[in-house]
C-alpha cells in the first residue's frame, strides 16, 4: 500500500516535470525559430547589398515627404520661465506690508527676521503684494515667472475668491540665487489682466 502511494506520487511528479519541460521547451523552440528567421533576413538583405538600416531610412524619408507638417509648432523652451517654490509658512504668517509692491530679498539684503528662515546661500526670495481693491480677500497662487525680456519678468497669478479674508493678495516665492537680480516685474492674472503693485 505504501509503495503504491509512492508510485502515484512519483508518476504525478514526473507528469508535472514533463508538462513544465514541454511548455518551457516550446518557448525556446519558438525563440530559436525567430532567431533563425531574423538571421536569414539579415543574410538575404546583405546579399542584396542593402541593410535594414538603409531600408528604414529610405522608408522614413518617403513617409516624411508625403505627410503634411504645416501645423507643426516648436515647443516652448524651459528657459523662458524661472523656477520657483511658493513659501509655505509654518508657525505663523508674516504681517502684510502696508503698501503693495514687489520686494526681492537676497543674502545681503533681507529683513533681519528672515535671517534663519531661508537658505540664503542657495536661494533668494521674491515677495509680491497687489493693490487692486477688487481683489482684496482673494487667495493668490503664483503660476509662472515668465521671462519677457532680458530684464523683465512677468509674474502670472491665479486669484480665487476667499470670503474669510479681506487682505491684499500676496505670495512669497523662493527662487534660485541671483536669478532675478536687477530685473523689473509686472504682474498679470492667468486671463491676462495686469494687476497694480502701486
Amino acid at each position: 500500500m505504501k509503495s503504491n502511494h509512492l508510485f502515484k506520487l512519483f508518476a504525478v511528479s514526473m507528469f508535472v516535470v514533463f508538462l513544465l519541460a514541454a511548455c518551457g521547451g516550446n518557448d525556446e523552440a519558438e525563440g530559436n525559430t525567430d532567431d533563425r528567421a531574423e538571421s536569414e533576413n539579415d543574410d538575404s538583405s546583405q546579399e542584396d547589398g542593402s541593410s535594414t538600416d538603409e531600408q528604414e531610412d529610405e522608408s522614413s524619408e518617403s513617409d516624411s515627404s508625403e505627410e503634411d507638417t504645416s501645423g507643426a509648432v516648436s515647443p516652448q523652451s524651459a528657459s523662458e520661465t524661472v523656477s520657483f517654490e511658493q513659501v509655505t509658512w509654518i508657525g505663523g504668517v508674516p504681517d502684510r506690508r502696508p503698501d503693495p509692491g514687489i520686494w526681492y530679498y537676497t543674502e545681503d539684503d533681507h529683513p533681519e527676521k528672515y535671517a534663519s528662515t531661508f537658505d540664503w546661500e542657495k536661494e533668494d526670495v521674491l515677495l509680491w503684494q497687489i493693490g487692486d481693491e477688487k481683489y482684496q480677500g482673494y487667495d493668490p497662487d503664483t503660476r509662472e515667472l515668465e521671462i519677457m525680456d532680458d530684464d523683465v519678468i512677468k509674474i502670472v497669478v491665479e486669484l480665487e475668491e476667499d470670503d474669510t479674508d479681506d487682505r491684499a493678495p500676496r505670495n512669497y516665492l523662493k527662487v534660485p540665487k541671483d536669478k532675478l537680480e536687477g530685473k523689473s516685474f509686472i504682474i498679470e492674472t492667468v486671463d491676462g489682466e495686469q494687476l497694480s503693485v502701486e
